[in-house]
């Protein structure tokens, strides 16, 4: 039960690790065309594992009932629920930022593209 959040969060501490070497190492906005994809890549793992892992933390702190042997299907509901909602969060931001870099995002279509990933999740939650 506990190994998928001490792998969660193993996949946050290695997405951090690379994100601040791309950053620092690379330069994604100086460098070939390489560096970019690899800072998309490791900011939507390092944004994933870390939404998924805090979401996960604070549903199993509210519900400390579950820690107990015979709610494991609840545990691994609510350990998919928030990998997919890591995984929306993080899409979105990657999804804001390269808007940013091409110089076409303004703060309301921020605000749409949160709201779209908010009513898919509202949709598959349901």
């Amino acid at each position: 039960m506990y190994s998928v959040l001490i792998g969660i969060a193993t996949a946050f501490l290695l997405g951090i690790s690379s994100l601040v070497v791309v950053i620092f190492r690379v330069s994604p906005l100086t460098s070939s065309e390489f560096a970019l994809p690899f800072f998309f890549l490791s900011l939507i793992i390092s944004i994933s594992s870390f939404f998924a892992l805090s979401i996960s933390l604070v549903q199993v702190f509210i519900n400390k009932h579950l820690l107990h042997k015979g709610h494991s299907g609840k545990f691994r509901r609510i350990i998919s629920s928030s990998m997919r909602q890591g995984a929306f969060i993080s899409i979105a931001t990657c999804f804001v930022i390269l808007l940013h870099l091409l110089h076409i995002l303004n703060w309301w279509i921020a605000v749409l593209i949160y709201l779209v990933f908010a009513l898919i999740e509202i949709a598959i939650s349901r």
